[in-house]
């Protein structure tokens, strides 16, 4: 089963932690997670899930198909937050798909960035990927040096 895999890859700590963020959002300490507590707590992180993104998260990990979230299942989401940090190596490759020909390695154009953000994005505006592009190409050149910007960002973790 998914949730025995991810929970060994998870830490003790983790688990420990996943297991207090759990019982604060089971309100009804009946050892379960609703879909409208799983939005709360998502949101709590930051994080600003659809409708239809919960629905999907609830059938896809809803294994009894109960309709709640156990903690064995509350695992297998949270997982995805824990995975959701990548190395310099990962994010290279990623950027490497985007990469111009016309300008050589290691340069991204603009528009192309921008287009992959809003259409594989999670949730992100046109607006907001042009706000994101004017943080990482602030003379507005159209041509993003993404190692110097995934070099800055690791040095700021």
């Amino acid at each position: 089963m998914k949730t025995r895999q991810l929970r060994k890859a998870l830490t003790e700590e983790e688990l420990k932690e996943f297991k207090e963020i759990f019982d604060l959002v089971d309100t009804d300490g009946g050892g379960s997670i609703q879909k409208e507590e799983l939005r709360q707590l998502m949101e709590t992180l930051g994080l600003n899930p659809t409708d239809e993104q919960l629905d999907e998260m609830m059938l896809e990990v809803d294994a009894d198909g109960s309709g709640d979230i156990d903690f064995s299942e509350f695992v297998t989401v949270m997982s995805r937050t824990v995975d959701a940090t990548y190395t310099k190596e990962e994010l290279v490759r990623a950027f490497k798909l985007f990469e111009s020909e016309e300008y050589g390695s290691g340069i991204v154009k603009a528009d192309v960035l921008e287009k992959a953000l809003v259409t594989y994005g999670e949730n992100i505006s046109l607006d907001k990927a042009a706000e994101l592009l004017s943080i990482v190409d602030p003379d507005n050149s159209g041509k993003i040096n993404y190692m110097e910007y995934i070099n800055m960002m690791m040095n700021n973790e």
